[in-house]
């Protein structure tokens, strides 16, 4: 990848004076690899901060509640997440690397707080306010990235844009497993301040993309997303997004809750079982990364983004219920289970690498932050209802791998979405 990401400098981008393609993907690359980190702490340490806030709250920290409120605060984040609706507007009008800048610090500092909450409200607002920071990454970043670099390599990086979320789950898997006993689920937020570093950076070394400087006059308005042709790809580009978020956050993040519910109720020591739910989590995490930096070839051997959201829709059914239903909760096998992971990875997560390449071409540079922030903002509203209901769903069957199960025919449901898409391949990004 580096090589590529090299070779792609000496190409011109669209004019004269702009910054590198290199710059300008491990910029972008560096703030979603650190919202990767931020947004994937709370999976791991989820069990030890419940277990501490809710009693804090005048709540029993049952097996139950922390599935419940759990859950909650999950759907909490991600409504927060949504806020990529506004982002994306702001980015269009006012530049991608200024809101850009913006997203990072605020997600940055409110993940930092979390480690000071008190109770389980305070916990929850910060929460909200860290996911409403990161959900504008993407409505930023993106477009910052297609439109920066020269068509030719645009594709390919793109599709590795994603290997920076992996990435950071699996650092946030890492730190857990090697140092979090010794930071506590609060120094492991207090951990979440480290990206504001990279305001700093982005501020003084990238500058706005050509593209979108040459846009800037006509001030789209937001109902133009709504308005003819748009509307369709608008509202498949945000329905399709709407599934893969609630298939992926009712599936691969709750493997490490799944397995420390388990090895607890076997009697395994606490620190003993968060350290095997971060190993699940490097495990799957090598999945996801995997998928990630094949898709550009996966898209180009299939010559479609519609086949290519095709295969990761049923695969990631396929990949659930196997997983979940078959090895867990039939079969008992916590050993299959983990070495299922990296499947469910590759499929459940994986398929973002195809939205970093698909969603930016469905929308023309004037709409393209609000149109990709819209999509990414409406997914996450729609699903955000998954954790909320994988926790109600676990507490009243006593199952989580049923409920994970249950919830993944959300990839059927998504299937024609996939044929309302306008097909993209091989055309260049629209203007």
């Amino acid at each position: 990848m580096a090589e590529i990401v090299a070779h792609a400098t000496a190409g011109s981008v669209a004019q004269a004076g702009a910054v590198s393609p290199r710059k300008v993907f491990w910029a972008t690359w560096l703030g979603w690899m650190l919202d990767g980190f931020d947004s994937s702490i709370y999976g791991y340490i989820l069990v030890a901060a419940l277990s501490d806030l809710l009693p804090a709250s005048g709540i029993e920290a049952s097996r139950a509640n922390i599935g419940i409120y759990g859950g909650l605060l999950f759907s909490i984040f991600m409504l927060g997440w949504a806020g990529s609706m506004l982002w994306g507007v702001a980015a269009d009008r006012y530049g991608r690397v200024r809101i850009m800048c913006w997203t990072v610090l605020i997600y940055s500092i409110f993940t930092a707080l979390c480690g000071l909450s008190t109770g389980i409200v305070m916990f929850g607002l910060f929460r909200f306010l860290a996911g409403f920071g990161i959900g504008g990454e993407w409505a930023a970043g993106t477009p910052l990235l297609h439109e920066s670099v020269p068509e030719h390599t645009r594709v390919r990086l793109a599709g590795w844009l994603h290997t920076a979320t992996p990435t950071g789950l699996f650092l946030a898997a890492l730190v857990t497993l090697v140092g979090g006993s010794y930071f506590g689920w609060r120094g492991m937020f207090f951990l979440g301040i480290l990206p504001a570093l990279l305001t700093i950076y982005l501020r003084t070394s990238i500058p706005e993309p050509a593209r979108q400087r040459s846009v800037e006059a006509v001030r789209p308005k937001f109902s133009d997303l709504f308005a003819g042709d748009q509307a369709k790809t608008t509202w498949a580009a945000a329905l399709m997004m709407a599934c893969i978020i609630f298939g992926l956050w009712s599936s691969n993040f709750w493997a490490p809750t799944v397995i420390i519910t388990k090895l607890t109720a076997a009697g395994a020591t606490p620190a003993h079982a968060q350290q095997m739910g971060a190993v699940a989590g490097l495990i799957t995490n090598v999945g996801t990364l995997i998928g990630c930096l094949l898709m550009p070839w996966i898209t180009g051997a299939l010559r479609s983004r519609r086949r290519t959201a095709l295969l990761f829709f049923l695969g990631s059914l396929v990949s659930v219920v196997v997983s979940y239903e078959v090895a867990i909760s039939r079969l008992d096998n916590l050993t299959l289970f983990m070495a299922l992971l990296p499947v469910l990875g590759f499929f459940t997560n994986g398929v973002f690498g195809l939205f970093t390449i698909w969603l930016p071409e469905m929308f023309p540079s004037a709409l393209r932050g609000a149109g990709s922030g819209f999509a990414f903002s409406l997914g996450r509203v729609l699903g955000a209802a998954g954790p909320t209901l994988i926790g109600a769903l676990a507490a009243a069957t006593g199952s989580y791998p049923l409920a994970i199960s249950l919830l993944s025919l959300i990839y059927i449901v998504g299937l024609p979405f996939i044929a309302m898409a306008p097909e993209t391949a091989n055309r260049p990004l629209a203007r």
